[in-house]
Protein backbone atom coordinates (compact mmCIF):
# COMPACT_ATOMS: atom_id res chain seq x y z
CA UNK A 1 0.00 0.00 0.00
CA UNK A 2 1.34 3.31 -0.75
CA UNK A 3 1.85 5.21 2.49
CA UNK A 4 2.73 9.20 1.30
CA UNK A 5 3.74 11.60 3.93
CA UNK A 6 4.52 15.72 3.35
CA UNK A 7 6.40 17.61 5.08
CA UNK A 8 7.35 21.01 5.29
CA UNK A 9 6.49 24.80 6.10
CA UNK A 10 5.61 27.72 4.19
CA UNK A 11 4.70 31.83 4.21
CA UNK A 12 1.46 30.63 6.04
CA UNK A 13 3.53 29.48 8.78
CA UNK A 14 6.48 31.30 9.12
CA UNK A 15 8.04 34.39 7.50
CA UNK A 16 9.81 33.10 3.86
CA UNK A 17 13.04 34.74 5.68
CA UNK A 18 12.67 32.09 8.20
CA UNK A 19 12.92 29.47 5.47
CA UNK A 20 16.11 30.97 3.64
CA UNK A 21 18.09 27.99 5.56
CA UNK A 22 16.22 25.83 4.42
CA UNK A 23 15.74 26.86 0.99
CA UNK A 24 19.39 27.33 1.22
CA UNK A 25 19.87 23.67 1.72
CA UNK A 26 18.34 22.53 -0.68
CA UNK A 27 21.13 20.36 -2.28
CA UNK A 28 21.83 18.36 1.11
CA UNK A 29 18.26 17.57 1.50
CA UNK A 30 18.69 16.27 -2.12
CA UNK A 31 21.83 14.37 -1.02
CA UNK A 32 19.78 12.76 2.02
CA UNK A 33 16.83 11.91 0.25
CA UNK A 34 19.13 9.79 -2.48
CA UNK A 35 20.82 8.49 0.84
CA UNK A 36 17.24 7.32 2.28
CA UNK A 37 16.46 5.68 -1.32
CA UNK A 38 19.69 4.05 -1.64
CA UNK A 39 19.16 2.73 2.20
CA UNK A 40 15.81 1.23 1.73
CA UNK A 41 13.75 4.06 4.39
CA UNK A 42 11.95 5.08 1.51
CA UNK A 43 10.78 4.38 -1.83
CA UNK A 44 10.62 7.92 -3.74
CA UNK A 45 11.18 11.51 -2.17
CA UNK A 46 10.46 15.08 -4.06
CA UNK A 47 11.24 18.24 -2.79
CA UNK A 48 9.96 21.55 -3.56
CA UNK A 49 11.47 24.80 -2.63
CA UNK A 50 10.92 27.97 -3.19
CA UNK A 51 11.39 31.19 -1.65
CA UNK A 52 8.33 30.80 0.47
CA UNK A 53 7.58 27.23 0.40
CA UNK A 54 10.32 24.63 1.46
CA UNK A 55 8.15 21.00 1.55
CA UNK A 56 9.15 17.05 0.90
CA UNK A 57 7.13 14.38 -0.01
CA UNK A 58 8.04 10.81 0.84
CA UNK A 59 6.54 8.00 -0.44
CA UNK A 60 7.30 5.10 2.38
CA UNK A 61 7.49 1.73 1.76
CA UNK A 62 4.26 -0.57 3.17
CA UNK A 63 7.05 -2.32 5.76
CA UNK A 64 8.17 0.81 7.17
CA UNK A 65 9.31 0.64 10.24
CA UNK A 66 6.45 1.84 12.75
CA UNK A 67 8.36 2.18 15.15
CA UNK A 68 10.19 5.10 12.65
CA UNK A 69 7.17 7.52 12.82
CA UNK A 70 7.28 9.70 9.13
CA UNK A 71 7.96 12.37 11.07
CA UNK A 72 10.74 11.07 11.86
CA UNK A 73 12.10 10.20 8.74
CA UNK A 74 10.91 14.16 7.48
CA UNK A 75 13.37 15.49 10.77
CA UNK A 76 16.02 13.31 9.18
CA UNK A 77 16.17 14.96 5.71
CA UNK A 78 15.47 18.73 6.60
CA UNK A 79 18.60 18.49 10.01
CA UNK A 80 18.53 20.65 12.24
CA UNK A 81 15.04 23.15 11.94
CA UNK A 82 15.40 24.29 15.38
CA UNK A 83 11.32 25.73 16.48
CA UNK A 84 10.19 25.93 12.93
CA UNK A 85 6.41 25.16 12.80
CA UNK A 86 5.81 21.98 10.37
CA UNK A 87 3.29 21.12 8.10
CA UNK A 88 2.40 17.43 9.12
CA UNK A 89 -0.12 15.55 6.20
CA UNK A 90 -0.16 12.08 5.26
CA UNK A 91 -2.22 10.09 2.52
CA UNK A 92 -4.71 11.48 0.30
CA UNK A 93 -4.39 14.90 2.24
CA UNK A 94 -1.02 15.03 0.61
CA UNK A 95 -2.36 14.75 -2.88
CA UNK A 96 -5.33 17.57 -2.02
CA UNK A 97 -2.68 19.34 -0.67
CA UNK A 98 -0.24 19.12 -3.69
CA UNK A 99 -3.03 19.88 -5.80
CA UNK A 100 -3.41 22.78 -4.55
CA UNK A 101 -0.28 23.93 -4.36
CA UNK A 102 -0.03 23.93 -8.19
CA UNK A 103 -3.37 25.22 -8.62
CA UNK A 104 -1.84 28.40 -6.95
CA UNK A 105 -4.42 28.53 -4.24
CA UNK A 106 -1.64 27.91 -1.20
CA UNK A 107 0.49 30.70 -3.32
CA UNK A 108 1.72 34.39 -1.73
CA UNK A 109 -0.07 35.75 -4.81
CA UNK A 110 -2.88 33.70 -5.66
CA UNK A 111 -3.35 31.86 -8.37
CA UNK A 112 0.48 32.94 -9.86
CA UNK A 113 1.26 30.49 -12.85
CA UNK A 114 4.55 30.42 -11.62
CA UNK A 115 4.45 27.39 -9.19
CA UNK A 116 3.37 24.84 -12.24
CA UNK A 117 7.42 25.61 -13.87
CA UNK A 118 8.53 25.20 -10.04
CA UNK A 119 6.51 21.55 -9.59
CA UNK A 120 7.76 20.51 -13.12
CA UNK A 121 11.69 21.71 -12.53
CA UNK A 122 11.51 19.85 -9.00
CA UNK A 123 9.98 16.45 -10.44
CA UNK A 124 12.25 16.72 -13.64
CA UNK A 125 15.53 16.34 -10.88
CA UNK A 126 13.58 13.88 -8.71
CA UNK A 127 13.80 11.67 -11.69
CA UNK A 128 17.40 12.91 -12.42
CA UNK A 129 18.06 11.64 -9.35
CA UNK A 130 16.29 8.24 -9.05
CA UNK A 131 13.99 9.30 -6.41
CA UNK A 132 10.66 9.38 -8.42
CA UNK A 133 8.53 6.27 -6.77
CA UNK A 134 5.65 4.49 -9.12
CA UNK A 135 3.53 6.45 -6.63
CA UNK A 136 5.40 10.03 -7.26
CA UNK A 137 5.39 8.94 -10.96
CA UNK A 138 1.62 8.58 -11.30
CA UNK A 139 1.30 11.99 -8.76
CA UNK A 140 3.20 14.03 -10.67
CA UNK A 141 1.07 13.42 -14.45
CA UNK A 142 -1.77 13.72 -12.66
CA UNK A 143 -1.28 16.81 -10.35
CA UNK A 144 -0.18 18.68 -13.36
CA UNK A 145 -2.66 17.32 -16.09
CA UNK A 146 -5.11 18.29 -13.11
CA UNK A 147 -3.98 21.52 -11.83
CA UNK A 148 -4.11 23.33 -15.31
CA UNK A 149 -7.63 21.50 -15.91
CA UNK A 150 -8.89 23.29 -12.49
CA UNK A 151 -7.20 26.37 -13.25
CA UNK A 152 -8.67 26.87 -16.55
CA UNK A 153 -12.17 25.63 -15.34
CA UNK A 154 -12.06 28.08 -12.46
CA UNK A 155 -10.99 30.86 -13.73
CA UNK A 156 -7.78 31.08 -12.19
CA UNK A 157 -5.80 31.37 -14.88
CA UNK A 158 -6.33 34.90 -14.71
CA UNK A 159 -5.71 35.12 -10.85
CA UNK A 160 -2.12 36.03 -11.23
CA UNK A 161 -2.48 39.80 -11.54
CA UNK A 162 -0.74 43.29 -10.80
CA UNK A 163 -1.69 46.61 -11.66
CA UNK A 164 0.02 46.35 -15.03
CA UNK A 165 -1.78 43.21 -16.40
CA UNK A 166 -5.06 44.99 -15.29
CA UNK A 167 -3.36 47.78 -17.31
CA UNK A 168 -2.43 46.10 -20.39
CA UNK A 169 -5.73 44.59 -20.50
CA UNK A 170 -7.43 47.49 -20.16
CA UNK A 171 -4.86 49.17 -23.28
CA UNK A 172 -5.96 46.35 -25.57
CA UNK A 173 -9.51 47.84 -25.51
CA UNK A 174 -8.55 50.60 -27.42
CA UNK A 175 -7.75 48.92 -30.89
CA UNK A 176 -4.33 47.25 -32.35
CA UNK A 177 -1.99 50.12 -32.32
CA UNK A 178 -0.36 50.26 -29.07
CA UNK A 179 2.40 52.40 -27.30
CA UNK A 180 3.87 51.66 -23.56
CA UNK A 181 6.21 54.71 -22.53
CA UNK A 182 8.63 53.40 -19.52
CA UNK A 183 10.90 50.42 -19.21
CA UNK A 184 10.70 49.64 -15.73
CA UNK A 185 8.97 46.21 -13.89
CA UNK A 186 5.29 47.57 -14.46
CA UNK A 187 5.87 48.71 -17.68
CA UNK A 188 7.56 45.14 -18.58
CA UNK A 189 4.22 43.35 -16.50
CA UNK A 190 2.41 44.97 -19.63
CA UNK A 191 4.47 44.45 -22.01
CA UNK A 192 4.44 40.60 -20.89
CA UNK A 193 0.49 40.58 -21.10
CA UNK A 194 0.34 42.40 -24.54
CA UNK A 195 2.56 39.71 -26.24
CA UNK A 196 0.31 36.87 -24.29
CA UNK A 197 -2.35 38.58 -25.86
CA UNK A 198 -0.79 38.21 -29.59
CA UNK A 199 -0.97 42.23 -30.00
CA UNK A 200 1.67 42.62 -33.03
CA UNK A 201 1.73 46.51 -33.20
CA UNK A 202 3.56 47.89 -29.78
CA UNK A 203 5.71 50.93 -29.33
CA UNK A 204 7.74 50.61 -26.43
CA UNK A 205 9.35 54.60 -25.60
CA UNK A 206 12.16 55.11 -22.92
CA UNK A 207 14.60 57.72 -22.08
CA UNK A 208 17.27 56.21 -23.02
CA UNK A 209 16.71 54.26 -26.42
CA UNK A 210 18.62 51.40 -25.82
CA UNK A 211 16.97 50.13 -23.00
CA UNK A 212 13.69 50.81 -25.26
CA UNK A 213 15.53 49.12 -28.28
CA UNK A 214 16.67 45.85 -25.69
CA UNK A 215 12.78 45.65 -24.89
CA UNK A 216 11.72 45.96 -28.44
CA UNK A 217 13.84 43.36 -29.72
CA UNK A 218 12.42 40.87 -26.84
CA UNK A 219 8.76 41.81 -27.36
CA UNK A 220 8.52 41.90 -30.79
CA UNK A 221 7.89 46.27 -30.94
CA UNK A 222 9.19 48.64 -31.90
CA UNK A 223 11.70 51.47 -30.13
CA UNK A 224 11.72 55.22 -29.54
CA UNK A 225 13.41 57.57 -27.73
CA UNK A 226 10.86 59.88 -25.45
CA UNK A 227 13.02 62.46 -26.71
CA UNK A 228 11.72 61.78 -30.19
CA UNK A 229 8.26 60.72 -28.88
CA UNK A 230 7.53 64.12 -27.33
CA UNK A 231 9.00 65.70 -30.58
CA UNK A 232 6.55 63.39 -33.14
CA UNK A 233 4.35 61.12 -31.05
CA UNK A 234 3.66 58.25 -33.68
CA UNK A 235 -0.58 57.73 -34.36
CA UNK A 236 -1.73 54.91 -32.22
CA UNK A 237 -4.96 53.73 -30.85
CA UNK A 238 -3.65 53.52 -27.67
CA UNK A 239 -0.70 54.50 -24.87
CA UNK A 240 -0.51 53.10 -21.55
CA UNK A 241 2.46 54.97 -19.25
CA UNK A 242 4.51 53.50 -16.80
CA UNK A 243 6.84 56.29 -16.29
CA UNK A 244 8.28 58.79 -14.01
CA UNK A 245 8.44 62.58 -15.11
CA UNK A 246 7.98 65.84 -13.43
CA UNK A 247 6.34 67.02 -16.13
CA UNK A 248 2.92 66.10 -18.33
CA UNK A 249 3.60 63.50 -21.06
CA UNK A 250 0.70 63.62 -23.11
CA UNK A 251 -0.92 66.97 -23.62
CA UNK A 252 -3.79 67.89 -25.80
CA UNK A 253 -1.82 68.47 -28.82
CA UNK A 254 -0.59 64.69 -28.82
CA UNK A 255 -3.63 63.17 -28.77
CA UNK A 256 -4.30 63.32 -32.55
CA UNK A 257 -5.95 59.41 -33.22
CA UNK A 258 -5.85 58.38 -29.60
CA UNK A 259 -9.20 56.19 -28.62
CA UNK A 260 -7.79 55.23 -25.04
CA UNK A 261 -5.42 56.46 -22.28
CA UNK A 262 -4.05 54.49 -19.60
CA UNK A 263 -2.14 56.45 -17.15
CA UNK A 264 -0.68 54.51 -13.99
CA UNK A 265 2.66 56.40 -13.25
CA UNK A 266 2.70 58.27 -10.24
CA UNK A 267 2.13 61.15 -9.92
CA UNK A 268 0.22 61.55 -13.25
CA UNK A 269 1.93 62.34 -16.54
CA UNK A 270 -1.12 62.70 -18.19
CA UNK A 271 -2.25 66.70 -18.48
CA UNK A 272 -5.77 67.16 -16.70
CA UNK A 273 -7.11 68.80 -19.70
CA UNK A 274 -6.99 65.49 -21.35
CA UNK A 275 -10.61 65.13 -19.71
CA UNK A 276 -11.94 67.01 -21.95
CA UNK A 277 -11.44 65.41 -25.21
CA UNK A 278 -14.38 63.64 -26.13
CA UNK A 279 -13.23 60.55 -28.12
CA UNK A 280 -10.18 59.96 -25.91
CA UNK A 281 -10.94 57.77 -22.54
CA UNK A 282 -8.89 57.96 -19.84
CA UNK A 283 -7.90 55.18 -17.45
CA UNK A 284 -5.98 56.65 -14.15
CA UNK A 285 -4.98 55.04 -11.23
CA UNK A 286 -8.37 55.49 -9.43
CA UNK A 287 -10.22 53.94 -11.94
CA UNK A 288 -7.98 50.96 -12.22
CA UNK A 289 -8.30 50.69 -8.18
CA UNK A 290 -11.83 49.95 -8.66
CA UNK A 291 -11.43 47.56 -11.37
CA UNK A 292 -8.76 45.92 -8.60
CA UNK A 293 -11.15 45.87 -5.65
CA UNK A 294 -14.06 44.55 -7.85
CA UNK A 295 -11.53 41.80 -8.72
CA UNK A 296 -9.81 41.00 -5.27
CA UNK A 297 -13.40 39.80 -4.70
CA UNK A 298 -14.02 38.16 -7.42
CA UNK A 299 -10.99 36.21 -7.13
CA UNK A 300 -12.19 35.35 -3.58
CA UNK A 301 -15.19 33.56 -5.10
CA UNK A 302 -12.87 31.41 -7.28
CA UNK A 303 -10.65 30.43 -4.61
CA UNK A 304 -13.43 29.03 -3.11
CA UNK A 305 -15.05 27.20 -5.99
CA UNK A 306 -11.53 26.21 -6.67
CA UNK A 307 -10.58 24.69 -2.75
CA UNK A 308 -13.71 22.74 -3.07
CA UNK A 309 -13.14 21.40 -6.74
CA UNK A 310 -9.51 20.65 -5.45
CA UNK A 311 -10.47 18.36 -2.27
CA UNK A 312 -13.02 16.61 -4.62
CA UNK A 313 -10.87 15.57 -7.25
CA UNK A 314 -7.85 15.08 -4.81
CA UNK A 315 -9.70 11.42 -3.67
CA UNK A 316 -10.06 10.59 -6.99
CA UNK A 317 -6.58 11.28 -7.50
CA UNK A 318 -5.69 9.20 -4.54
CA UNK A 319 -7.99 6.08 -5.57
CA UNK A 320 -5.91 5.96 -9.08
CA UNK A 321 -2.25 6.37 -7.56
CA UNK A 322 -2.96 3.45 -4.62
CA UNK A 323 -4.88 1.10 -6.96
CA UNK A 324 -2.19 -1.21 -7.88
CA UNK A 325 -4.18 -3.11 -10.53
CA UNK A 326 -4.46 -0.21 -12.71
CA UNK A 327 -1.02 -0.34 -13.95
CA UNK A 328 -1.13 -1.72 -17.17
CA UNK A 329 -4.50 -0.32 -17.95
CA UNK A 330 -3.03 3.30 -17.06
CA UNK A 331 -0.01 3.20 -19.63
CA UNK A 332 -1.74 4.78 -22.12
CA UNK A 333 -3.16 7.52 -19.75
CA UNK A 334 0.50 7.96 -18.66
CA UNK A 335 1.83 8.13 -21.37
CA UNK A 336 -0.58 10.93 -22.71
CA UNK A 337 0.27 12.58 -19.94
CA UNK A 338 3.46 13.21 -19.61
CA UNK A 339 3.22 14.17 -23.61
CA UNK A 340 0.87 16.65 -22.79
CA UNK A 341 2.78 18.55 -20.03
CA UNK A 342 6.12 18.73 -21.79
CA UNK A 343 4.44 20.20 -24.90
CA UNK A 344 2.62 22.49 -22.30
CA UNK A 345 6.24 23.46 -21.00
CA UNK A 346 6.93 23.98 -24.54
CA UNK A 347 4.04 26.23 -25.39
CA UNK A 348 5.12 28.76 -22.43
CA UNK A 349 8.67 28.78 -23.87
CA UNK A 350 10.18 27.76 -26.96
CA UNK A 351 6.90 27.20 -28.93
CA UNK A 352 5.12 30.46 -27.01
CA UNK A 353 5.45 32.55 -30.93
CA UNK A 354 2.86 30.09 -32.24
CA UNK A 355 -0.66 31.21 -32.56
CA UNK A 356 -3.87 29.15 -31.25
CA UNK A 357 -4.29 27.31 -34.23
CA UNK A 358 -1.32 26.22 -34.49
CA UNK A 359 -0.94 25.12 -30.66
CA UNK A 360 -4.26 23.32 -31.24
CA UNK A 361 -2.52 21.28 -34.59
CA UNK A 362 0.52 20.57 -32.36
CA UNK A 363 -1.39 19.16 -29.16
CA UNK A 364 -3.53 16.71 -31.61
CA UNK A 365 -0.06 15.76 -33.29
CA UNK A 366 1.38 15.24 -30.07
CA UNK A 367 -1.56 13.37 -28.40
CA UNK A 368 -2.18 11.02 -31.24
CA UNK A 369 1.68 10.28 -31.25
CA UNK A 370 1.54 9.47 -27.75
CA UNK A 371 -1.20 7.50 -28.00
CA UNK A 372 0.26 5.31 -30.61
CA UNK A 373 3.52 4.78 -28.58
CA UNK A 374 1.43 4.10 -25.75
CA UNK A 375 -0.16 0.89 -27.10
CA UNK A 376 2.91 0.04 -28.87
CA UNK A 377 4.64 -0.08 -24.95
CA UNK A 378 0.86 -1.67 -23.60
CA UNK A 379 1.50 -4.50 -26.34
CA UNK A 380 4.81 -5.44 -25.22
CA UNK A 381 4.00 -5.21 -21.99
CA UNK A 382 1.09 -7.61 -22.04
CA UNK A 383 3.06 -10.20 -23.89
CA UNK A 384 5.82 -10.04 -21.24
CA UNK A 385 2.73 -10.58 -18.93
CA UNK A 386 2.09 -13.77 -20.66
CA UNK A 387 5.29 -15.20 -20.75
Amino acid sequence: MTRLTLTGSDFSRVPPSRLRALSQDSEHIRARLVELRASGHIQGGFLLSTCNRVEVLLDLPAEHDSSVSPDDVARTVFGDIGELPLRQLHGQDCVRHLLSVATGLESMVLGEEQILGQLSRSFALSEELGLMSRALHMLRTRIMAAARDLRRRTGLTRADRSVGAVAADELVKAGPALMVVGAGETARLALDVLRRRNVKDVWIVNRTFEKAEALARHYGGRAMSLADYLAAPPRVDGVLFAVHSDRPLLTPDRCSGLRRVIDISQPSVVDPAIRDVESLELVDLDALGGLLADEASRLEEIAAVGRAQVAAQAEGLWSQITNRGADLGRVVDLHVESALEELERALRGSLAHLGEAEQAAVRQLVLKTAKRNAHFHLKDLRQLART
